[in-house]
């Protein structure tokens, strides 16, 4: 398990019957990694990976999605939290630096970059710290919330570091949703493969005595979870799992808030998650197309309807694949609205943790 960039994507071949997709990454952040040269394995290495037919749970952007749509999807340059075919969590949004202020000054501050929190793999990984310079053309966020610097850059904040970003605009067709008959029944788990107990969830109360440690913890996590799409409020004793924010490993002080939405990611025939896939609130707007034409878009959303100016240098996707203007404008399509913005840096403060 790894967090990098997508190198190559090559379609199966009609024999492998399970597999639908081969993909290789670039690893920057080492979760575990056993094959290949295990603990001496470096930072800049590759891996390669599959898209399964059957166990594989895929998420791009946040979005649970079917296998056929990830496969699609998946392309050189993306990247995102892959668990060998098991948890391929995409992010088709430009990557971040991501790591821990220690220390501030006038016009740069210190970044921790952690490049793995795993003790077989941190003698040959060992984090790195990095002056990192910034002046009043940043803009700074608390997670959604505009800020400033002061607030943002407190020592001991997680910060993603965003380098400009053009206006995105992504249509989701219905025929993407997840499947969970994609997942093997929890009662006939095996190893390698997700059980179908994986499902969307939004966290509530997460309990740990450990808010500081990274991966392989104990956590009680209180949520709402739709299994096979009825709601219901569960509490799960996590013996064993790490949280994902963003794509990015995080204590579960900077991931687990409540109200973030996540994936609880079930592993063979466990009944509690592995994994946890947590999305900070972001600046998206998201709606159904009510009006379009090639300069506007308005959208109806619950929290009331939005005019949207399609920016020139808009990018434009399909289910998460690239795509033009005229795919994207049709009236009733689910769509996902990333603003054009500069150079951006999101701080994340640690929260207390029962």
């Amino acid at each position: 398990a790894f967090t990098g960039k997508v190198t190559a994507v090559k379609k199966a071949e009609a024999k492998k019957k399970d597999t639908l997709v081969h993909f290789t990454v670039e690893i920057d952040y080492f979760d575990y990694l056993s094959r290949g040269g295990g603990r001496h394995s470096k930072v800049g290495d590759t891996s390669d990976q599959r898209v399964l037919k059957l166990g594989s749970v895929c998420v791009i952007d946040g979005r649970m999605v079917n296998a056929a749509t990830f496969a699609k999807a998946i392309r050189p340059y993306l990247w995102g939290y892959f668990y060998e075919t098991t948890w391929l969590d995409l992010q088709t949004t430009p990557n971040f630096q991501w790591g821990e202020v220690v220390a501030v000054g006038k016009d740069a501050f210190t970044l921790r970059v952690h490049r793995t929190h795993k003790d077989v793999h941190i003698e040959t990984n060992p984090p790195l710290e990095i002056k990192v310079p910034y002046d009043d053309k940043i803009s700074f966020r608390m997670e959604s919330e505009p800020s400033d610097a002061a607030t943002a850059l407190k020592p001991g904040n997680w910060v993603q570091i965003h380098e400009p970003r053009p206006q995105m605009i992504t249509l989701w067709n219905r025929d993407t949703a997840y499947d969970s008959a994609e997942q093997q029944p929890v009662e006939q788990g095996k190893r390698g493969l997700a059980n179908d107990l994986t499902c969307r969830a939004v966290l509530g109360k997460v309990v740990t005595k450990t808010p500081d440690k990274v991966l392989d913890l104990s956590a009680q996590v209180t949520c709402d979870r739709w299994l096979k799409g009825e709601k219901e409020t569960v509490t799960l004793n996590a013996k064993k799992t790490s949280f994902v924010l963003d794509g990015k490993l995080a204590p579960p002080k900077i991931a687990a808030v409540a109200g973030r939405d996540a994936v609880l990611c079930h592993y063979r025939s466990d009944k509690v998650p592995h994994k946890i896939l947590v999305r900070s609130h972001d600046d998206s707007i998201r709606g159904t197309i009510m009006a379009m034409n090639a300069e506007t878009l308005r959208l109806a959303s619950p929290a009331g309807s939005h005019q949207i100016t399609i920016e020139k240098d808009a990018v434009f996707q399909v289910d998460g694949a690239p795509a033009d203007l005229q795919a994207v404008i049709r009236k009733g399509g689910d769509l996902v609205v990333l603003p054009k913005r500069g150079r951006t840096i999101i701080a994340f403060a640690p929260q207390k943790v029962n």
